[in-house]
């Protein structure tokens, strides 16, 4: 009897010892890893990332267009809520609005990223200096990389990066020849009017008050439309790392021959607002919408800057561009780069700057 009490004792332990040593070996099993790519970014840091990425949040707005222009906007899980506002990105995007928004005011929501199972994080440059933002990803292992830009050359970058992230190198570095393809024509056909002829306009960026830093990509857009931003000719302007603002009464020291608003509530305003009466832009009904396609053609974020030049040109000198049809061109240009067949409504829509962004 004591012998078979030993022998059952003797068993369980053999169990026992097995089961802790299976576990064990289950603990230290090496874990199955996701094939990965090293890339470039926009700050030059060599990011590991994966080979294919499926789940990606875009936490600057720019980057959802662009991995939309790619064909890949399937793989966006994560937006920022402004994009939701987008009426062509709603296209791409039929369930735009049950998409989570992981950031907002400048702050990551880690948690968010992580129930949604998101396996990279695209942000801009503002986002990666911010210690605290980054080391939430850092800690959730979640990688990152910086697709950002404030000029034609960064723009390009950004685009190249992108592709490289999904493997789409060819149709960016063919979106990156059409910009410059577009940019080129509008310089050449401008290239004979002479300084003294030039129209002098001032650009109003979302608000009435908000305009353009010399050097920009905004400025860059409009010296290439052949305008004279007066922005760029010295005066009251306050910078920070967002916005430049100016004055009502600087901008009347200006005296633009014209003005061009990112928003169609901006141009309604300087319209109707008695202390604009007196400047003769308003005066001379010269104040003009921009386009809203996939992105506010004139903007410090936008991918579109040749469509911005090249409408720009064409409203202030009309002679060089008779050949040119807006609405054609902006209907072969959505269906190219966005596979957007766009109705005639849409295109209407589109130029006028009017409908195309929700509010909010």
């Amino acid at each position: 009897m004591k012998k078979n009490k030993k022998t059952r004792f003797g068993l369980v332990m053999i169990f026992f010892m097995m089961t802790i040593f299976l576990s064990g070996c289950q603990a230290q099993a090496p874990i199955s890893t996701v094939p990965t790519k090293t890339i470039v970014d926009c700050m030059d840091r060599e990011v590991v990332i994966p080979e294919d990425p499926q789940r990606v949040a875009c936490l600057y707005a720019s980057t959802a267009h662009m991995v939309a222009m790619l064909g890949e906007a399937d793989k966006i899980i994560g937006i920022p809520n402004g994009v939701k506002r987008d009426v062509l990105m709603s296209y791409k995007l039929p369930d735009i609005a049950s998409l989570s928004v992981p950031f907002q005011d400048g702050t990551i929501n880690i948690e968010e990223l992580l129930t949604s199972k998101t396996d990279l994080v695209l942000i801009r440059q503002s986002t990666a200096e911010n210690e605290g933002e980054i080391e939430k990803l850092d800690k959730a292992g979640i990688p990152w990389v910086v697709v950002d830009y404030s000029s034609l050359a960064g723009l390009k970058k950004a685009i190249t990066v992108t592709g490289d992230i999904f493997d789409q190198k060819e149709k960016a570095a063919g979106y990156n020849a059409y910009v410059q393809e577009i940019l080129d024509l509008v310089t050449e056909r401008l290239s004979q009017i002479p300084e003294t002829s030039r129209i002098r306009i001032y650009h109003a960026v979302n608000e009435a008050a908000r305009t353009d830093l010399n050097g920009d990509l905004c400025t860059q857009i409009t010296d290439v439309a052949g305008v004279i931003n007066v922005s760029t000719q010295g005066g009251s302007l306050i910078t920070d790392a967002e916005k430049t603002m100016t004055t009502l009464e600087q901008i009347y020291a200006w005296n633009p021959d014209a003005i061009i608003a990112n928003d169609i509530n901006a141009t309604k305003y300087m319209l109707s607002d008695s202390k604009w009466s007196g400047l003769g832009a308003v005066v001379n009904q010269r104040v003009t919408t921009l386009p809203v396609g996939v992105t506010r053609w004139c903007h410090p974020g936008s991918m579109e800057p040749q469509m911005a030049a090249l409408f720009i040109a064409k409203l202030f000198y009309p002679e060089q561009f008779m050949d040119i049809d807006l609405v054609q061109t902006t209907k072969e240009y959505y269906k190219k780069w966005f596979d957007l067949d766009l109705s005639d409504e849409d295109v209407s829509a589109v130029l006028s700057g009017a409908g195309m962004r929700l509010s909010k």
